[in-house]
């Protein structure tokens, strides 16, 4: 398990995701359906081509796929607002499920041409061994769950309200993985005041002595860090707000420990100095 850092108290940081905006919000409900629509035709063609469509690690592997994508496109997008992601990421996952059943329909669709040609062209070998294309999507779905879903277990397949079911536990599964993905990301730090994400500004490896320094200016306690320390610095694009400052290093016992404070502009500085120093240091030796 990850240790958790421990924030300086007189010095808060970014309290919250960002802001609620209808714009963004409208934005969002576009753009994330049309990635799940991207996933749900990409599962289709493993499952037709490939034939890969493992239980439940399937609409898993779904779900952290659809996850990744989104959580790359908040980022690019630097949507901030929790609740839009939530939303968005709900919508997605549902054009995703229903979407990959809906492009099976269509490929269905497809060859009903093919058949109904062939029933013309051999009507009495044919009749009664093909089975009649579904007259819409609805009817796609019924035909489906009465034919049955091969489950793989036990030689069980479901029929009926088995199969409806199993769809169901299926598009949970691609929702809890691709939430499992985007909730923790929106949980780091946002800037209102420009409106982005926190990013990685300098980052890299101290020794124990610059480390320690460091500490002191940031308020934190680093007296158990005798060896080499790494360490991070995060801002917003604007630089408008207060900067996290991150260090980390290898305890006696083996385990890690973490420390976290949030620094002014003054503060900051001097961290940069410091830093300055100890590389213009380190370069010489």
């Amino acid at each position: 398990m990850e240790p958790q850092p421990e924030t300086a108290e007189n010095r808060p940081g970014p309290v919250g995701g960002g802001c609620f905006l209808w714009r963004s919000l409208a934005i969002w409900l576009l753009a994330a359906p049309a990635l799940g629509a991207v996933v749900a035709w990409m599962a289709v063609i493993a499952q037709s081509e490939f034939n890969f469509a493992p239980l439940v690690i399937f609409p898993l592997l779904v779900g952290v796929l659809l996850g990744a994508m989104l959580v790359g496109l908040i980022r690019l997008g630097q949507a901030g607002n929790r609740a839009t992601a939530v939303v968005s990421t709900v919508a997605a996952v549902l054009v995703a499920v229903v979407g990959g059943h809906y492009f099976s329909y269509l490929a269905v669709g497809d060859d009903a041409e093919t058949l109904r040609i062939a029933r013309e062209a051999l009507p009495d070998q044919l009749r009664g061994r093909i089975p009649k294309p579904p007259a819409d999507f609805l009817g796609f779905l019924r035909q489906q769950a009465a034919e049955g879903r091969e489950l793989h277990v036990l030689d069980y397949k479901a029929t009926g309200v088995f199969a409806w079911l199993s769809w169901v536990v299926d598009g949970l599964l691609v929702l809890a993985a691709a939430l499992a993905l985007v909730v923790p990301a929106m949980r780091q730090p946002y800037c209102n005041c420009c409106r982005s994400w926190y990013r990685v500004i300098r980052s890299g490896r101290i020794d124990g002595q610059t480390a320690r320094r460091l500490g002191e200016l940031a308020g934190v306690d680093t007296g158990d860090c005798t060896g080499r320390a790494r360490y991070r610095l995060l801002s917003c694009n604007g630089g408008c707000g207060p900067t996290a400052f991150e260090l980390s290093w290898q305890r006696s016992k083996g385990d890690t420990s973490a420390v976290q404070a949030w620094l002014d502009a003054n503060c900051r500085n001097r961290v940069m100095q410091v830093l300055d120093e100890a590389k213009a240091v380190g370069g010489k030796q």
